[in-house]
């Protein structure tokens, strides 16, 4: 009787979280070296925050202007161009259905446009805070996104992002990035070499 293969490292993000980009870069590679795969689960961390009662990070007094200084700080260090901390108001949502359109048709091809869009959006300071913009930026990865993005308003595609969203609360999210692998929770970038040596070396 063959082994079920291990389960994935389900990646929860937002769009607007820098810090879910930053583990955009490094999250594949973790799962390459420990035999997994990872499946690109996007939220919404305003529907989250209603929930937990946190607000975004750049708006926090003294913990926004820190994180503005860490991240290009890490970004620096991750050898990353940093263009932005705080992208404009709608990034997350636009993007977010977006991708849902897409994964409904291509889940790996969702997993591109994520990585991609981190980059442009951080990385790059592109303004992707509008479903247009969101749409004709998925149009570069070929056909397929183009199609798929045009039913980023349709019900499918909207019901898949609110599902995802209480799927995240369901499984105990708080905030981005999240990571869940084995039923086990890791929350921020700076757990991946923890989640790791989780499953590199067993649990403890």
């Amino acid at each position: 009787m063959t082994s079920a293969a291990p389960g994935p490292i389900t990646f929860w993000f937002d769009f607007g979280s820098p810090y879910a980009w930053l583990a955009s870069t490094q999250v594949a590679a973790t799962a390459r070296r420990c035999g997994r795969t990872v499946r690109w689960r996007a939220m919404l961390l305003g529907v989250i925050f209603g929930t937990t009662g946190a607000s975004p990070l750049g708006v926090q007094p003294l913990r926004g202007d820190y994180a503005r200084r860490d991240l290009g700080r890490v970004a620096r260090r991750m050898g990353l161009p940093f263009a932005t901390a705080t992208p404009p108001s709608g990034t997350s949502l636009a993007l977010a259905r977006v991708f849902h359109a897409i994964a409904l048709r291509d889940e790996a091809l969702a997993a591109r446009f994520a990585a991609e869009a981190f980059m442009a959006t951080f990385a790059e300071g592109q303004a992707l805070d509008g479903l247009a913009a969101a749409q004709c930026f998925a149009a570069r990865l070929g056909p397929t996104a183009a199609a798929a993005s045009a039913d980023a308003l349709a019900p499918a595609a909207r019901l898949a992002l609110r599902d995802a969203t209480q799927e995240a609360l369901a499984q105990g999210v708080f905030g981005a990035p999240f990571f869940v692998v084995d039923g086990e929770p890791f929350w921020g970038q700076d757990r991946l070499p923890m989640l790791e040596a989780w499953l590199r070396e067993g649990p403890w």
